[in-house]
C-alpha cells in the first residue's frame, strides 16, 4: 500500500452543518474505486463517527476519542485502547470538582461495551446529554464513586459553559499522564469542552498504529484544530483546512480550503484525478 490518508472529521471532512456533503462522499468513494486507503482519526466516539458518516463502510479502522481507541465500526469491536490509570483518573476528576465541574467518563468493559459514568445529573444539558448517548445504545451510570469502576476509563470529558475547562491544562500539567485538550463549542454558542485522557492515546500514536497495520509506506493527514498536531508531525504530508488553528497551519505542509466549502472533495479530486 502507497499512502494511508488519514482525515479529522468535525472542521475538517464534515461541513458545519455536522454532515458530510455529497461532494465529500462522492470523494472518498472515489477512494475507494482507485484503491486508496483512507480511515478517520476523531475526537468523537464511535457512535458519533456514525452519525457523521452515516452508511459509509470502511476499509480500515479508525481512531476515536484523539487516539485513545482503535475501532472498528463495521463490526463495532475494540482493535486497541490507551486506558487512564485509575488513580490519576481519581485525582484529575477531583481537581475538576473544585473548579465546579461535573465530568462525564466514557468506559470500555471487557465485551466491547461502550459506557458512560457522571456522578450527578444536575443541569438540563447534562440531562440531555444522558438521553441521547442512551439513545445510542451506552449504558449510563450514576457513580459517585469513581474509584469504585470496574471498566476501563477511556477519557474524562464536559460539555459546559464553564469556562474554567479551558485552563485544565495548566491546572493538571503536574499529572504525567495525562493529555488535556478545551476549546468553545463550535456547535453550541456560550459553551465550552474538554478532553482529558491518556498521553499515550494521541492521534499521533493512532495513525502510527494505524500505518504498521495497513503497511501503508506514506501517511497523508488532515486536520484543523490541536489534537491534529500530533498526528500532523508524524505525517509524511499534513494540509490544514483554512479554517485551522495557526498552531495546526506552522506545522503543515499546505492549506486548503474550509470544510464548510467540501475542500477536501475539491483536493482529492485533484490529486488523484477524478471528476466530482
Amino acid at each position: 500500500m502507497e499512502e494511508l490518508l488519514v482525515f479529522d472529521l468535525d472542521g475538517t471532512l464534515i461541513d458545519g452543518e455536522d454532515c458530510i456533503t455529497d461532494l465529500t462522499r462522492t470523494a472518498l468513494n472515489k477512494l475507494d474505486e482507485l484503491g486508496v486507503a483512507w480511515t478517520v482519526a476523531t475526537g468523537r466516539m464511535p457512535h458519533g463517527g456514525r452519525e457523521a458518516l452515516p452508511d459509509v463502510r470502511f476499509r480500515h479502522p479508525q481512531a476515536y476519542k484523539n487516539g485513545v481507541l482503535i475501532w472498528d465500526l463495521n463490526e463495532n469491536v475494540r482493535i486497541n485502547a490507551q486506558p487512564m490509570d485509575p488513580m490519576e483518573l481519581v485525582e484529575v476528576c477531583r481537581r475538576l470538582e473544585v473548579h465546579g465541574i461535573n465530568p462525564w467518563l466514557n468506559t470500555l468493559d471487557h465485551e466491547d461495551r461502550i459506557g458512560a459514568v457522571i456522578r450527578r445529573i444536575g443541569t438540563e444539558r447534562e440531562e440531555a446529554w444522558a438521553k441521547y448517548m442512551e439513545s445510542q445504545a451506552i449504558n449510563v451510570q450514576l457513580n459517585a464513586d469513581f474509584s469504585s469502576i470496574q471498566e476501563q476509563i477511556l477519557n474524562v470529558f464536559a460539555v459546559t459553559e464553564n469556562q474554567k475547562v479551558l485552563y485544565m491544562a495548566e491546572e493538571l500539567a503536574d499529572i504525567p499522564n495525562v493529555q488535556v485538550y478545551a476549546g468553545p463549542d463550535m456547535y453550541r454558542e456560550g459553551y465550552y469542552w474538554m478532553d482529558i485522557h491518556h498521553i499515550s492515546g494521541t492521534k499521533g500514536d493512532a495513525v502510527k498504529f494505524l500505518q504498521r497495520q495497513t503497511g501503508a509506506k506514506r501517511l497523508v493527514c488532515f486536520g484543523d484544530s490541536d489534537n491534529d498536531v500530533s498526528m500532523f508531525k508524524l505525517a509524511d504530508e499534513a494540509y490544514a483546512m483554512e479554517n485551522a488553528l495557526d498552531e495546526v497551519k506552522a506545522v503543515s505542509t499546505g492549506i486548503i480550503g474550509k470544510n464548510t466549502d467540501s475542500a477536501i472533495a475539491y483536493f482529492l479530486a485533484e490529486r488523484y484525478g477524478f471528476s466530482l
